[in-house]
C-alpha cells in the first residue's frame, strides 16, 4: 500500500515486508512501534531477526518523524543506496600498494561518519569498514556530511570488529587505535605499510578485547585543557599522518 517516502525510508507493513523478502541486504535498520500486536508486524520482526537485521522500538512521534507521515502503520525501514564491498574485494584491488583502511565501531553521529568518510577519501584511503548493527546507518545525513565523498569511497560491512582485526593482523596489517594513555606518539607509528586505523564509539572508545589486536595504541598529544578530541578530528590527524609518511 505504501512505498518509499524518500530514497532512505520505506514505511507501511506491506512495503517493509516486501522489502524484507526481496532486498534484505539494503536494510540498515527497522523501527517498529511500542506494544505492537498486529500479526503482520510480528511477521516482519520475526523475519528481520531471523535474517539478523537490526531492529529498534520507537514511539509514535519518532516514527512520524522518520517516515514524514502518520501513515506508517507502526513500521519504518531505513535503507541504504550504498554498494557495500567485502574485505577480500577491497584487498584484492587495493587503491594503494600498501592498503590504508579505516575501521569504525559504533559511531552514532552520522555527521562524524560522513566527515571521516570525506577525510578518508581526501587522504586516498582504500576503504572505510563498518561493523554491522553498531552505530548509525549510512543514510542521507552521512551522504550530506561526506560532501559527495561517499560516492567515491568504498564501504565495507563486517559482522565482528575482533574478527576483522584478527584477519587483518594475519594479512600483515599494522592495526592502530588512538589512546590518550598510549606511550607511542602517533608521528612515531609506522603507517607506511598495510595499515588499519580503528576508531571507537564517541565517549566509550574500543573494548579491551578489541584493543588486544592493536599492535601499539598511539597517542595524539593534547596541550590544552580538554581531555580528548572529536572522533572525526582524530581520524583526520591519523589519516593525514599516514599520507605524509607515504609521500615522504
Amino acid at each position: 500500500m505504501y512505498t518509499e517516502q524518500s530514497e532512505n525510508v520505506v514505511y507501511g507493513r506491506n512495503a517493509v515486508l516486501e522489502l524484507l523478502q526481496n532486498k534484505p541486504d539494503t536494510i540498515e535498520k527497522i523501527y517498529f512501534q511500542f506494544n505492537t500486536s498486529h500479526p503482520k508486524l510480528k511477521e516482519i520482526l520475526i523475519t528481520a531477526r531471523r535474517q539478523k537485521l537490526v531492529t529498534g522500538k520507537a514511539r509514535l512521534e519518532k516514527l512520524n518523524q522518520i517516515s514524514g507521515t502518520a501513515k506508517h502503520q507502526g513500521i519504518c525501514a531505513l535503507i541504504s543506496t550504498v554498494t557495500f564491498y567485502t574485505i577480500d574485494e577491497i584487498l584484492d584491488h587495493p587503491r594503494n600498494s600498501a592498503p590504508l583502511l579505516v575501521i569504525l565501531q559504533g559511531l552514532e553521529d552520522p555527521h562524524n561518519i560522513g566527515a571521516i568518510i570525506r577525510t578518508a577519501e581526501a587522504a586516498a584511503a582504500d576503504a572505510v569498514i563498518l561493523i554491522e548493527g553498531r552505530g548509525a546507518p549510512v543514510n542521507a545525513a552521512v551522504h550530506k556530511a561526506s560532501a559527495g565523498a561517499l560516492s567515491h569511497m568504498r564501504i565495507c560491512k563486517v559482522k565482528s570488529l575482533v574478527r576483522i582485526m584478527e584477519y587483518l593482523h594475519e594479512r600483515g596489517f599494522h592495526v592502530y587505535a588512538a589512546d590518550m594513555d598510549a606511550e607511542l606518539n602517533y608521528t612515531d607509528a609506522d603507517l607506511k605499510g598495510p595499515t588499519a586505523l580503528v576508531l571507537g564509539a564517541e565517549g566509550s572508545g574500543l573494548s579491551p578485547e578489541a584493543m588486544k589486536f592493536c599492535g601499539s595504541p598511539v597517542r595524539i598529544p593534547i596541550a590544552g585543557c580538554i581531555e580528548s578530541l572529536n572522533v572525526s578530528v582524530t581520524a583526520g590527524i591519523l589519516l593525514y599522518e599516514a599520507m605524509r609518511q607515504r609521500l615522504s
